[in-house]
């Protein structure tokens, strides 16, 4: 159970507490991004043993210190990693190393937790028991952790993995992000633009999207995905007439829609 606590930390801390300006501060090798990552890694990790008895918090505080120290040592490598190979100036391979440096990135922190963390056990106090009289509930099993993990892990890992290969496809068509946005703004007041600029309603789209496909395949309800998708080209109808827009839209769709079937089926499978 300790494993799949520190899994959802992972992902909490990485995906969904983590802002654009750590990851700036972090890509431009200052100091600040780390300790604010740590420090978010360390409160997240923290808060998921708040109910442990007391006699086990020292083994754990000290293991969340060792993944936590790692954990920031394979961020600062991949960090160094890319500026050298951004040095190079070739497009391709910058835009190549961003989805592969991500994709490692994930996997090595994935596997320093499950190497450090297999062994460990952890027991609740006498307070989480009272909650759940008050709530009258029996409490998260394993099997509801390894699922809130893997929907929260595929909903915002894909957020940030489906932008670079969008970055790649496009890489020699300059700002297509802003000639995408723009064309969001086409019969929209102006007073609505700045609405569109500042809520990124496609990503939040899309983390839902996967969070019910996701849901939908671990009930095995393979027919409701046709649904998801019926409701997203109805949303987007009017601007499906344009071809730069319809292609932008079927990628996305169709890589989110692979990732989260080959990303449930290998978690299920390491987990």
């Amino acid at each position: 159970m300790f494993t799949l606590l520190m899994l959802i930390s992972h992902t909490i801390s990485d995906f969904i507490i983590q802002t654009d300006s750590i990851v700036n501060l972090k890509s431009n090798l200052h100091w600040r991004g780390f300790l604010y990552h740590g420090i978010g890694l360390s409160i997240s990790s923290i808060c998921m043993i708040l109910l442990a008895k007391a006699s086990y918090i020292p083994k754990l505080i000290s293991v969340i210190f060792i993944i936590v120290l790692i954990h920031l040592l394979i961020d600062f490598s991949k960090e160094k990693l890319q500026r050298i190979i951004t040095e190079s100036n070739n497009n391709e391979r910058i835009k190549k190393a961003g989805i592969i440096t991500f994709v490692l990135d994930q996997i090595l922190h994935l596997l320093v937790i499950l190497l450090l963390t297999n062994n460990v056990t952890i027991e609740f106090n006498e307070l989480n028991e009272v909650l759940l009289r008050i709530f009258n509930q029996n409490g998260l099993t394993q099997l509801d952790l390894k699922i809130i993990f893997i929907i929260l892990y595929i909903a915002f890992s894909g957020a940030y993995l489906i932008p670079l290969i969008f970055d790649l496809i496009y890489m020699n068509i300059s700002d297509y992000n802003k000639t995408l946005n723009d064309m969001l703004k086409e019969d929209v007041k102006d007073s609505a633009h700045k609405f569109i600029d500042e809520v990124k309603a496609g990503k939040w789209i899309g983390i839902l999207e996967r969070i019910l496909i996701t849901f939908f395949i671990y009930n095995n309800q393979l027919n409701a995905i046709g649904f998801i998708i019926a409701m997203k080209s109805l949303a987007r109808f009017k601007m499906l007439d344009s071809k730069i827009f319809s292609e932008y839209y079927l990628i996305g769709t169709l890589f989110s829609i692979v990732y989260t079937f080959f990303g449930f089926h290998i978690l299920q499978r390491i987990l």
